[in-house]
């Protein structure tokens, strides 16, 4: 019976070495892909860090490299900012009664962020939009 117990207990401590010793090679890995990547000035978060919506930037000295925002498309349909800004508004106005604080619960952001998109002083995301234009499809709303 004691030799089951110590078998048993041998392997449970085996079993914890070894996911201890791989949770420190993944991380060590990882650490080692950063460091790469932020030696190559390469696109990424290259020190683990984000910053104001920069995730997709590229990183040099360890800061987000950010050209004009309001010029690239933010999702597959090669929507930019303003029209993105447009679609909202239209969004909030038929489907939301106009109201910042309606479409800001129904998408799970925060009313100041839906006044910052639906005035053009705030950068939409491609998440935001994509489900700003859901609710336009659950709600029967034409908004292109």
């Amino acid at each position: 019976m004691m030799k089951k117990i110590l078998l048993v207990g041998g392997l449970g401590i085996t079993a914890g070495v070894l996911y201890a010793l791989e949770a420190n090679r993944r991380k060590q890995k990882r650490s080692a892909i950063e460091e790469n990547d932020s030696d190559k000035g390469s696109e990424g978060l290259g020190n683990g860090r984000a910053s104001n919506g920069a995730s997709m930037a590229s990183i040099e000295d360890g800061e987000p490299v950010i050209g004009n925002e309001y010029d690239h498309a933010i999702d597959d349909q090669g929507t930019d900012q303003l029209e993105a800004s447009q679609i909202l508004r239209r969004i909030r106005d038929r489907g939301f009664e106009s109201s910042n604080e309606r479409l800001a619960l129904a998408l799970g952001r925060s009313t100041e962020e839906i006044e910052q998109w639906t005035t053009g002083s705030g950068l939409i995301d491609g998440d935001g939009l994509m489900k700003a234009r859901a609710l336009a499809i659950q709600r029967g709303l034409e908004v292109e």
